[in-house]
């Protein structure tokens, strides 16, 4: 008879024996900070606050003078485009940083997706999403990993808080339809989720004396 294991059990037991690390002991369990979520959301703000501003100043050059709009308006039309180009790249890197940071935050025998064979690194989960198109599968495997890794923790850390899986691959959805400004909102309310559990997990731990993780950084 074939032996069954719970999908809550280290991944060694379903087949991920290169992979598998245990936490090592005699760490501090720290919530993850909120520091990049805010700095992502208001880098969305000011993202479309330029982009508005760039058709604001278009529209008005169109209606005072179609044929030569006056210069003033249309270097405003100019300069909130690239204003705005330049905030998508910095919403980006933050976003990396974001995985980095959550990805380190998991313990070392969480650091593995059902959807990738062996096991990610921290850089790894953030480094791959910079790769043309395979980011487009990339994103999926890491923020579905993460919401995997949170359930499996709920029976360690005990929350009433679901990992938001859904939300999750909404959001990646989006951002392959309507990056801005829904699949950034979408992304916004997910990182808040998944800084909301680690808080729960974080009081957990202290309240019921569980095994640390590792510090993680707060930003």
């Amino acid at each position: 008879m074939n032996q069954q294991y719970s999908p809550y059990q280290a991944p060694q037991a379903a087949g991920y024996q290169a992979g598998y690390r245990a936490p090592a002991p005699g760490y501090t369990f720290q919530p993850l900070g909120s520091g990049l979520r805010k700095a992502f959301g208001a880098v969305i703000a000011l993202a479309m606050l330029a982009f508005v501003g760039s058709i604001g100043s278009m529209t008005a050059a169109m209606i005072i003078n179609p044929d030569h709009p006056p210069d003033a308006l249309m270097g405003g039309f100019i300069g909130g485009i690239v204003l705005a180009v330049l905030l998508l790249y910095a919403q980006i890197f933050i976003g990396l940083f974001w995985i980095y940071k959550v990805w380190s935050w998991l313990p070392e025998d969480q650091r593995w997706s059902k959807h990738w064979k062996g096991r990610i690194e921290p850089m790894m989960a953030a480094g791959m999403m910079m790769i043309p198109y395979f980011h487009y599968y990339w994103m999926f495997v890491i923020d579905c990993g993460i919401c995997d890794a949170m359930d499996r923790m709920r029976v360690q850390y005990p929350t009433s808080r679901m990992a938001p899986k859904q939300l999750a691959i909404a959001a990646c959805i989006c951002q392959l339809i309507i990056p801005m400004p829904v699949g950034s909102i979408l992304w916004f309310m997910f990182m808040s989720r998944i800084e909301a559990m680690t808080k729960d997990m974080a009081a957990a731990a202290s309240q019921f004396g569980a095994p640390g993780m590792g510090p993680a950084p707060q930003y």
